[in-house]
């Protein structure tokens, strides 16, 4: 509740652009937070507040008084001032001025040595290379850490470490891994060194045992509930009205990043809107029925999406003909399944689904409702 009552603060000016490319030139001032939704961002005007960034590919270069919140395949952060970064993608690259913390995650993530950070550097991926200044702490989960930049202090948990002869950790080097860190001659570490092996698990006895092996069954079995209770929908919902199915997988298909604004803007803003009918009495009612709204948008989402991915799967090998939407949907949520049952993976896949889908749904329902109003239908 307090988390909705935070989203009901006025966002005075907030800028939202939408597109396959969106760029904001040199010279080009945003004066207030912006939101985009594309496939390609590139930023290298100056804005004023923060931003809010979905693509492919991001690049922020510029000047950025706020935060910057990007989520991406490729990111690169080469701004000249920005206040601080917050990013997950499967490369990130910090290249530029950050004059607080930056958060990051991702298969591949690089300090650059032109990166300055102010405070603190947070990383949890698979790699992570520190060629640059951070004036506070490293700290997170690594796979691969090397460095050659410099940092306040470091603590990782990591699988292997190494610093080369132009490390510097102005502070402690806490290491927890297997693997002891190999230093290099002429690296300088101003702290006490530690390295830490990681706990050992603790006996788990007969009980322990049995309920784990319960809670675990218990676990997949609701799942596999949850699941094959999907699939009855689905085929339903394909079975009563396919036409208001194929209509919403073409605008997820035709208008994937709009899809997805949609759905971002669609998850905030319902919820605002029932809190505040529920605080004013009379529109209780409507309250009730906003919250059966977003339900229903968010459980129908992964079948939506569901349909679109098995469609594009089964057309890998299928380059002709007609596709069965039944057996599109029961791969596209098979593979859906198997996702959600992977660590942290699944959370993002959840996300993604939930906002795509979702706003697939809006989107579509709105046009469809435009359609019918130009043909006096409704």
């Amino acid at each position: 509740m307090a988390l909705v009552l935070l989203l009901c603060l006025p966002a005075y000016g907030l800028v939202i652009r939408t597109g396959d490319d969106v760029t904001i030139g040199e010279g080009e001032v945003v004066d207030d937070d912006l939101i985009v939704f594309a496939q390609a961002v590139n930023i290298h005007g100056a804005v004023r507040g923060d931003i809010i960034a979905f693509a492919q590919n991001v690049n922020i270069g510029g000047t950025v008084d706020g935060t910057v919140f990007a989520g991406a395949s490729d990111i690169e952060i080469t701004t000249k001032r920005v206040n601080s970064v917050w990013a997950a993608g499967g490369t990130v690259d910090i290249c530029g001025t950050v004059g607080n913390n930056v958060i990051i995650a991702g298969g591949n993530l690089d300090v650059c040595e032109a990166a300055r950070i102010g405070k603190e550097l947070h990383a949890y991926g698979g790699r992570l290379a520190l060629r640059g200044a951070v004036a506070g702490m490293t700290k997170g989960g690594i796979g691969n850490f090397t460095m050659s930049g410099s940092s306040g202090g470091v603590q990782l948990d990591a699988g292997t470490v190494t610093l080369h002869s132009s490390a510097r950790v102005f502070g402690d080097l806490v290491v927890e891994s297997e693997k002891e860190p190999e230093i290099a001659e002429g690296a300088v570490i101003t702290g006490e060194t530690r390295f830490e092996m990681p706990e050992e698990v603790e006996e788990i006895t007969e009980a322990k045992s049995a309920l784990v092996t319960a809670i675990a069954f218990f676990v997949v079995f609701v799942r596999i509930v949850v699941f094959i209770a999907k699939v009855i929908v689905g085929i339903i919902l394909i079975a009563i009205s396919y036409g208001f199915v194929r209509r919403m997988m073409d605008t997820l298909i035709k208008k994937p990043w709009k899809s997805l604004g949609w759905g971002f803007l669609g998850l905030i803003v319902i919820p605002v809107a029932v809190v505040i009918l529920f605080v004013v009495m009379v529109g209780f009612p409507l309250a009730i029925f906003g919250l059966y709204i977003y339900s229903i948008i968010t459980y129908l989402a992964s079948v939506i999406v569901g349909l679109v991915i098995g469609e594009k799967v089964i057309r890998l090998f299928k380059k002709k003909g007609a596709i069965s939407p039944y057996l599109s949907f029961v791969v596209g949520i098979a593979i859906l399944f198997v996702l959600s049952l992977i660590p942290i993976l699944n959370v993002i896949v959840t996300l993604l689904v939930i906002l795509f889908g979702a706003g697939a749904l809006l989107l579509g329902s709105w046009q469809l409702c435009q359609d019918m109003r130009a043909k006096k239908l409704i």
